[in-house]
């Protein structure tokens, strides 16, 4: 008797542990648990993870396994995406659903990764026949790049609060995509399972592991919004936070002021952020950013300068408590120099700006910004700081960049986000973005800019190295620094490495003007 009350009690504590988890380190998805649905589009790859098997044609497959938890659960998974989701090549993992065939129209609710446009995120929607209602749309980009390789959590509470959670390659814990709370909520369930939506190229780069159903976690994540008690994370980063916009030749009556980007996915404290700025190639004027903890939210702005009032009143401030105001900032020369982001004295960024790099058409640059073009470009990159729009009113203090560049997903080694671009510093493809990736590093470019005629325009690169991924820009401006006549230009890219081997593109593009 006292064996068979051992037996049921080691049986229950696992049972209430997890109702299952599958690593697939068995080798198949077919028992402990069994999998049902599109079986023989699917394999357990060399690595013991479930992957999707190669084929002929785009379409959709899923594998679903029965599930009987609701409420007051945690869905853990892996998933691994060998490529840039879209609207095309997307995974949907179904959390709860009324149906085992999870192409029918169900009842239930699902997380999904791919969408249109390059905001790619973690989003958790409600599924209601041909319905879907999107409930956690996840903080943009979470999900973008080439490649996905992230850990997700779903937590579902007792009175029906959903919270969405994700750890992303590299990072060391979960951060919070979200929560909600469905006001019409579906509790009954019977299976869970993933649904992959593919073209033919992309058919086999699915790949799903470490599935486990089971009580909610305490995960010790920060909440959205953290108080004085709980300021985040002091282990900042290299690229955690990031030099986003500079005022450093403000007009008249006006103050500097630097802004800052969030770039990580966890709340920090800016008690371990200073300031400084760099005088005969060592770092001076080192400040604090606050003496006392503050907690910075991922994915937000922030504005660091002596007085937010006289920025709030010199420009248009979406969000106006997006300021911090210190009692002392670096000073920055109006005609060059360096802004520099220390945490406990290491480097994590560093900007050196120069008043050239202001659009040249601009008469006169004073009070005018330099705005970052991507977050996932090196500050110094050139071309990756450009003068706000006049349009916005030449700077964005405390909200998005007007000059902000969305990363595009791209297959080609060489693209273009958009063929056509006007120069005009309003904000709208005011430059050329020639993006670049390859497969090796050693790459070097010579990039040549003529006009239909075949009459040299601007040679934007002479023996250039290339990293393996990266972004050249043209300003739409001649050799002279002027603005050529509006029309069809060629681009001539000739690439090279060591091994003699031999690239060459032509790429058309479209100067263009306001009517």
């Amino acid at each position: 008797m006292k064996k068979c009350l051992l037996f049921f009690a080691i049986f229950y504590t696992n049972f209430a542990f997890a109702q299952f988890q599958d690593s697939f380190n068995d080798g198949n998805f077919t028992s402990s648990p069994l999998w049902t649905g599109s079986a023989s589009s699917f394999r357990v790859n060399s690595s013991a993870q479930l992957q999707t098997a190669k084929s002929d044609s785009a379409g959709i497959k899923y594998l679903s396994t029965e599930s009987t938890l609701s409420t007051d659960v945690s869905w853990e998974f892996y998933i691994q995406l060998n490529f840039a989701p879209s609207a095309s090549n997307f995974a949907c993992i179904y959390l709860i659903s009324d149906k085992q065939d999870l192409n029918d129209e169900l009842q239930g609710y699902y997380i999904q990764i791919g969408e249109n446009g390059s905001k790619d995120s973690y989003d958790l929607y409600k599924a209601n026949g041909d319905q879907a209602e999107l409930l956690i749309d996840g903080r943009d980009g979470r999900a973008g790049g080439s490649k996905v390789m992230a850990h997700i959590r779903v937590n579902r509470t007792k009175d029906g609060k959903w919270t969405l959670l994700s750890k992303n390659a590299g990072e060391s814990s979960y951060s919070v995509e979200g929560e909600a709370k469905d006001p019409r909520p579906i509790f009954t369930t019977k299976w869970f399972g993933v649904q992959c939506i593919y073209t033919k190229s992309r058919s086999d780069q699915f790949i799903f592991d470490d599935f486990v159903i089971g009580p909610i976690k305490d995960d010790g994540t920060p909440p959205d919004n953290p108080g004085p008690n709980n300021p985040g994370s002091g282990d900042i980063e290299p690229g955690n936070i990031l030099v986003n916009e500079v005022l450093f030749n403000p007009r008249a009556e006006g103050v500097d002021f630097v802004e800052v980007y969030n770039n990580s996915g966890k709340v920090l404290d800016l008690a371990n952020l200073s300031i400084a700025t760099v005088k005969k190639d060592s770092l001076t004027s080192v400040k604090a950013v606050s003496p006392t903890a503050y907690p910075f939210s991922p994915g937000s702005y922030l504005v660091l300068t002596t007085d937010p009032d006289n920025i709030r009143k010199e420009y248009f401030t979406e969000n106006p408590d997006a300021f911090l105001k210190m009692t002392s900032m670096p000073a920055f020369n109006n005609d060059a120099g360096t802004v520099v982001l220390l945490a406990d004295s290491i480097r994590i960024d560093q900007f050196d700006y120069n008043e050239k790099m202001h659009f040249p058409l601009i008469k006169n640059p004073d009070g005018v910004s330099l705005e970052r073009v991507s977050f996932n470009r090196p500050a110094n990159e050139a071309g990756n700081f450009r003068s706000a729009a006049g349009v916005v009113g030449y700077a964005t203090p405390g909200y998005k960049n007007s000059q902000f560049a969305e990363a595009i997903p791209f297959e080609e080694e060489i693209f273009l986000n958009s063929k056509t671009f006007s120069p005009d510093n309003d904000g709208f493809e005011d430059a050329l973005m020639i993006n670049y990736k390859f497969p090796q590093a050693g790459k070097v470019a010579n990039i040549t800019v003529y006009n239909e005629k075949g009459v040299l325009i601007k040679r934007l690169a002479k023996n250039m190295s290339l990293a393996t991924e990266g972004v050249i820009s043209w300003d739409g401006l001649n050799e002279d620094s002027i603005k050529p006549p509006v029309g069809i230009y060629i681009l001539y890219i000739e690439l090279f490495d060591t091994n003699g081997s031999v690239k060459r593109y032509r790429r058309p593009c479209v100067l263009a003007a306001k009517l």
